[in-house]
């Protein structure tokens, strides 16, 4: 039976304080979490919590770090996976690949949102170092597929915010959702209908091919 490898406890403990700071910032804001807060919530010691990170503004952005960081990594992981396939079959899975992160990850545009209210240094230094390069990557695909003839000849601006929006929103915006409608929109059938509809509204329905 092979023996069973486990992380060292220090990286446990990061993990868990990473996890607890990103849950805490895109709920309450930078300013509404406390590190104590976090501290609390990771299951860690205030000392322990400093030992990890020496302040606030550095936990946030290690925190912040982490999520696009896993973010980038899941989607190379898709794309990776998808070569050969042809350019529009691509940009769907991709669209769907990003609804689906979205509903595992609602902090991502919970902390966007957080921190567009201030709109201040932070966000300064998130829209340069993590969502200009999606952003960038998206508006290259839509560029792509408009030059084809596959989508409309519609602003890039326009498709990025609809993606999105309609991508993200229902998952950041949960808990009115479930009281507006009833409807849990992290079950798995949801998310499912939920990326078909997204891919419809911006591939489907701008293409300029004949049906």
């Amino acid at each position: 039976m092979s023996a069973v490898v486990s992380r060292p406890a220090g990286l446990e403990t990061r993990r868990a304080i990473l996890d607890a700071a990103l849950d805490l910032f895109s709920k309450r804001s930078f300013d509404g979490a406390s590190t104590r807060a976090i501290a609390e919530l990771a299951g860690v010691t205030q000392p322990l919590l400093n030992y990890h990170f020496a302040g606030k503004e550095e936990l946030w952005r290690a925190a912040v770090d982490d999520l696009f960081e896993r973010f980038r990594t899941s989607m190379q992981r898709r794309l990776s996976g998808l070569r050969g396939v042809d350019e529009v079959t691509i940009a769907k899975l991709m669209v769907r690949h990003f609804v689906e992160f979205s509903a595992a990850n609602p902090q991502l545009y919970r902390i966007i949102m957080q921190e567009s209210k201030r709109a201040g240094g932070r966000l300064d230094w998130m829209v340069e170092t993590h969502v200009r390069p999606m952003y960038e990557n998206a508006v290259a695909m839509f560029e792509r597929l408009a030059a084809r003839g596959k989508l409309a000849p519609v602003a890039p601006a326009h498709l990025y915010y609809l993606l999105t929006g309609a991508g993200a929103s229902v998952f950041v915006m949960a808990p009115e959702c479930q009281r507006l409608t009833g409807v849990d929109p992290f079950a798995p059938e949801f998310v499912a209908a939920h990326a078909d509809l997204v891919v419809d509204l911006l591939i489907r329905a701008t293409t300029e091919e004949s049906a």
